[in-house]
């Protein structure tokens, strides 16, 4: 019998390495790049970078809300992106980048979810998800989160 050639008919074998969770020093830089975007723009020092960094985490753990069991509703994840939404906004219209206390509430939820994510998942899984979004990016849909809410 022929084995499957497609991608999506086989299942790669996950190195030993990638079965692992990643490493502790990883999460905790990750995490502290993630939660130091979010203090810059607290400060009333953020840019569009920062912006871009929440977003990033933010579709990660979108992307990733089914690994672990506090990151199932979708929810959170489309407030923090309607938060992010309307800092663009502000900055489009050459306002200060700043987040209101309500939106800065959302968005730790969700840093905070995607720390647990993090120090939750095998190295693949948030490699599987590092790479959908980098496709996602690359395709011309403008959320997953609203992809998926429409269809």
């Amino acid at each position: 019998m022929k084995k499957p050639t497609s991608p999506r008919g086989m299942r790669s074998a996950h190195t030993r390495e990638m079965l692992l969770p990643i490493s502790t020093a990883t999460v905790q830089s990750l995490s502290l790049e993630n939660h130091i975007a979010l203090a810059t723009i607290r400060t009333g020092r953020g840019s569009l970078d920062q912006v871009c960094c929440l977003l990033r985490v933010i579709y990660l753990a979108y992307l990733m809300r089914s690994e672990t069991a506090t990151g199932a509703d979708v929810e959170p994840y489309r407030r923090a992106e309607a938060a992010l939404d309307a800092c663009i906004k502000r900055i489009k219209h050459d306002e200060p980048c700043l987040l209101l206390k309500q939106e800065q509430t959302v968005i730790e939820r969700v840093l905070v979810l995607h720390d647990e994510q993090l120090a939750a998942v095998p190295k693949f899984r948030y490699l599987d998800a590092c790479d959908r979004l980098q496709r996602y990016i690359g395709s011309e849909r403008f959320s997953p989160i609203r992809g998926d809410a429409i269809g």
